[in-house]
């Protein structure tokens, strides 16, 4: 169990990492998040931590974008509707 945790939790800072270097977009994040399964990291990852590392986005930022579009700290990526996905992608790159 605890190895499962730390490989998780490895996966979250990979994927963080992969956003702020441009290894992948928030596209790319949120179409892995539809097929999100218990393995998957997307599931798991706050909405807040991935908008904080886009490159030119900061945290007061970050926090008022969700905000404005409705969503709190705590939301995690497989939570955001389509709708909503969409216009953050707009705002945030």
């Amino acid at each position: 169990m605890l190895a499962r945790l730390a490989q998780l939790r490895n996966e979250l800072e990979e994927l963080i990492s992969a956003v702020r270097n441009g290894g992948t977009t928030l596209t790319g994040v949120f179409g892995d998040s539809n097929s999100f399964n218990i393995e998957h990291a997307c599931g798991f990852v706050y909405l807040v931590k991935l908008a904080e590392s886009v490159p030119g986005i900061g945290k007061v930022r970050a926090r008022r974008i969700l905000e404005d579009h409705g969503l709190g700290e705590r939301t995690r990526v497989c939570d955001v509707p389509a709708a909503i996905r969409a216009a953050l992608v707009q705002v945030l790159v």
